[in-house]
């Protein structure tokens, strides 16, 4: 059977339902693609969000460990009159007060601390050799007091004794218990007299982690910088025998490479306890020299874009099989009427046409439509120019020239024709001016606003799809609100517990003093840790508590200090000059310390009473560094006293905060007193 002899209707069917077939495919496809590929990007990236979030909140805790070993070599290296009983009091209230804690423990050399070692040979923390090597643990259970083992061999003792640094050792067992050691040298007049610090058992990380759950099966583990198996849910027998190399799996052996190196990562793998597929997500603890794994298995992480996936293959399915159908009834639709209008198309031309016409149409086409060009072509010339003006149109809105309209003044079907034209171009334009709308101000962050014109058949598609993309991301947006309060209010309570670490540390000490002033120098660097503490509290209530505007934090923190001192400095005036600068808060709260105790300790000792005067705080950003300058005019900084060894516990506070954030204090006495501190 020939083509042309072909049924019309046969091949309108034929055209239009596999037309329709092929562009629907095409655009499922590259629909199904698009969304599925974003979900599985979402997936991973919340997934390492978490490994982030549960990495920081590790290395919050081991940072307290390690500033509470800081403060007891600190606290150690700084007194002359501190008597053995003394020390082995702050030792044994440091370990009953933080529970988390194994040990508290000094070592020093040989009759370094009182040169009475000869009377205490093999009393309780002492050994044969008298030396003050005092160890309160609670390896047994009750806190008992022993003496140091193996000090004159192992790391922890001979480490900070040949480098004069800290040491967080990697994670080994003391006597049958698996733990890891915050260690600080105690030097007194830049020579090394001994060690300060604290143990902390592996026990209570395994605990925490064992109790981590991520999708329905998911779990966590903590490795050593070695990649050392430091807990694990299942396997227990591992811990501290197995490293990620021993698993036999190539992939955990380049998580183990990256975590040597301290990089963060993921790998896909097979999980050698339970056999299935999963997705290995590390993260760097910054202090301790830990990692944090989470294991996911990756059929649960991908469950949510799987079902994504298989709905819009149903949609498209049902989609395609209505369109198959009204192509159907429009095919017949166009045909049923063809010999009627063949008819009543040669009697209008006849009518219409008043001349003889040049040009013929070709009469050899289709059977059903042989007759429709030999009417045609007697009155070609009465339709041309509306169908021309419809040609014009017609590109013009494919151009996006969705303004155009019709200008011809005509009537009958003609006009029809062109009202039509006008009908589909405005309803056209009013759906593209609508989506745009919505889809600027989801640009904007903005998904209130919703799709208010919808279209039919492919355009109600289009307007749905818009519609159902923006509330799918105004409900991401609020869960992701949602998380963040959670994360502001995590931040909150560490630094809160920081400050509060620090007031009752202050508190601590100053009951070992009977000298008013000494006590009363204690109350007042503890009034400025509460003063710190009610500014981070304003703070939380209207800051991003991961980084702030950190001259708004200094100028609250001024204004409190200038209210507190008030009434007997009246005369003297504090003057600010501060850049805009975003900080994290973990840099903000040491920074906010520094200027507390500079500012206060200027107050108190810079001018003589009545005496007019000024303080200035000047906060500037250049090529990327923070400069932080505090100065007054007063009676100056003694030019025989070096502030780095000062008994002056202010001082000490901020030269110990300075170096905690990694920064460095120039010290002018050139006019009046002015610290430098800079940070990159």
């Amino acid at each position: 059977m020939k083509w042309k002899s072909t049924s019309l209707k046969f091949k309108l069917i034929l055209y239009i339902v596999v037309g329709t077939l092929l562009v629907l495919a095409a655009s499922t496809a590259m629909t199904i693609s698009t969304v599925t590929n974003q979900e599985e990007e979402l997936a991973y990236k919340q997934s390492i969000e978490m490994a982030k979030t549960y990495a920081n909140e590790f290395n919050g805790d081991m940072e307290t460990n390690r500033a509470i070993a800081e403060t007891i070599a600190v606290s150690m290296g700084s007194y002359d009159s501190m008597s053995r009983e003394e020390a082995n009091r702050m030792l044994y209230n440091l370990l009953a007060e933080h529970p988390h804690l194994l040990g508290t423990y000094v070592a020093y050399e040989p009759n370094a601390f009182d040169g009475d070692d000869s009377l205490y040979v093999n009393t309780p923390g002492h050994d044969s050799t008298g030396r003050f090597i005092p160890y309160w643990n609670k390896i047994t259970g009750p806190i008992t007091l022993d003496p140091l083992l193996n000090y004159e061999t192992l790391d922890y003792y001979q480490v900070p004794k040949s480098t004069g640094n800290e040491v967080i050792t990697e994670p080994y067992y003391y006597e049958g218990v698996f733990i890891v050691s915050y260690v600080f040298p105690i030097v007194k007049d830049d020579e090394f007299i001994g060690i300060g610090g604290v143990d902390v058992s592996l026990n209570y990380l395994d605990e925490i982690t064992s109790e981590i759950k991520a999708f329905d099966s998911g779990y966590a583990f903590l490795t050593g910088n070695t990649g050392i198996l430091v807990s694990h849910p299942a396997k227990k027998d591992w811990i501290g025998e197995r490293k990620l190399y021993d698993l036999g799996i190539e992939e955990s052996s380049i998580a183990a490479d990256d975590i040597i190196n301290g990089r963060s990562g993921h790998i896909e793998t097979i999980d050698p306890t339970t056999g299935k597929e999963v997705v290995m997500f590390y993260e760097p603890i910054e202090t301790g020299n830990f990692s944090f794994v989470l294991v996911i298995p990756k059929d649960e992480m991908l469950a949510g874009v799987n079902s994504l996936s298989n709905k819009l293959l149903h949609i498209s399915f049902a989609a395609v099989i209505f369109m198959a159908a009204i192509s159907y009834f429009i095919a017949l639709s166009f045909t049923r009427p063809i010999k009627e209008i063949v008819t009543d198309f040669k009697n209008i031309s006849k009518d219409a046409v008043m001349g003889k016409l040049d040009s013929r149409a070709e009469t050899n086409v289709e059977i059903d439509f042989r007759e429709i060009p030999m009417g045609l072509n007697e009155i070609l010339d009465a339709v041309i120019t509306p169908i021309h003006d419809a040609i014009r149109l017609t590109n013009e809105l494919a151009t996006g020239k969705l303004n155009e309209r019709t200008h011809l003044n005509v009537h009958g079907e003609f006009r029809q024709l062109t009202d039509t034209l006008d009908v589909f171009a405005e309803l056209l334009d009013t759906i593209i001016k609508d989506s745009n709308k919505v889809l600027t101000a989801v640009q904007n962050n903005d998904f209130s606003r919703n799709v208010r014109v919808y279209g039919e058949g492919d355009f109600l598609i289009l307007t749905e799809g818009i519609e159902q993309t923006r509330e799918t991301l105004s409900s991401m947006m609020d869960e992701r609100k949602k998380v963040e309060e959670i994360r502001k209010k995590e931040i909150h309570h560490r630094i809160k517990n920081n400050l509060q670490v620090i007031s009752s540390l202050l508190d601590l000490e100053s009951d070992k003093f009977e000298n008013e002033e000494v006590v009363e120098a204690f109350r007042e660097s503890q009034n400025r840790v509460i003063s710190m503490a009610l500014v981070h509290e304003e703070l939380y209530r209207s800051q991003d508590m991961e980084s702030i505007d950190f001259s708004d934090y200094l100028m609250k923190l001024v204004n409190e200090l200038s209210y507190s001192y008030m009434v007997e400095k009246k005369n003297i005036e504090i003057k600010l000059d501060l850049d805009i600068v975003f900080v994290e808060m973990d840099t903000a709260i040491p920074l906010g310390m520094i200027v507390n105790e500079i500012i206060s300790n200027s107050l108190k000792h810079a001018f003589e009473p009545d005496q007019e005067g000024e303080i200035f705080v000047k906060l500037d950003l250049a090529d990327g560094k923070l400069t932080l300058t505090i100065g007054d005019n007063g009676r100056g900084f003694p030019e025989d006293l070096d502030y780095t060894r000062t008994e002056s516990l202010g001082l000490q506070l901020v030269t110990t905060l300075t170096a905690q954030i990694n920064g460095t204090i120039e010290l002018d006495t050139s006019e009046g007193t002015k610290f430098r501190i800079k940070l990159n």
